[in-house]
């Protein structure tokens, strides 16, 4: 009987190893979702290309894992906090859109004429690389929830410095998908090339 109740334990246990750490953990967002809806609105003021972009409405699409409980809550804090914003005088109209793979969500920027993607947690470095590629191209700004995605996927994410947020602007990527960033955000933000 002991016995059989030690074979369960480690069996239990090691299946633990096995699950997702997604799915036991959240990641932490250093920066609050509606900090960082306020602070993308206006590093998106700055982008030069936005109003060639954006033809009379800012629309903005709020990227979710469709596996993943945390982003499904920052999706909702995001559409909360944009709701009803305007963007150097134009409308911002929100919505949220379920990663499948990067030609899914390269042909939804296309045809809806996105001008933000805004990616929230659950997505690991692979997701990350396909939606780089799928935006390469692309005249879209893209951002994310967690200050690790602009290693491998956005050009703007937000971190927590000695409890202050800071930008991080992959420059490179950025070039990629078309944004032109003033100087006045680069003095202010990280810069990765």
């Amino acid at each position: 009987m002991l016995r059989r109740f030690v074979l369960r334990s480690a069996l239990a246990a090691a299946a633990l190893l096995l699950v997702p750490s997604r799915l036991v953990a959240e990641e932490d967002i250093g920066v609050p979702v509606q900090l960082q809806m306020e602070l993308l609105l206006k590093v998106a003021g700055y982008d030069k290309n936005l109003p060639a972009r954006a033809r009379g409405v800012v629309r903005v699409v709020v990227l979710t894992h469709r596996d993943d409980a945390q982003s499904r809550n920052v999706a909702q804090q995001a559409l909360r906090a944009l709701s009803g914003k305007s963007l150097k005088g134009l409308p911002v109209e929100i919505s949220e859109l379920s990663f499948s793979d990067g030609p899914a969500l390269a042909r939804v920027v296309r045809e809806r004429g996105i001008s933000i993607v805004y990616a929230t947690p659950g997505f690991g470095s692979s997701d990350l690389s396909s939606i780089a590629k799928a935006l390469a191209g692309q005249s879209v700004l893209s951002a994310g929830a967690l200050a690790r995605f602009v290693e491998s996927g956005v050009v703007v994410c937000f971190d927590l410095v000695g409890g202050k947020p800071k930008l991080l602007i992959h420059l490179r990527r950025a070039r990629e998908q078309g944004v032109d960033l003033s100087s006045q955000v680069l003095k202010l933000a990280r810069v990765i090339e």
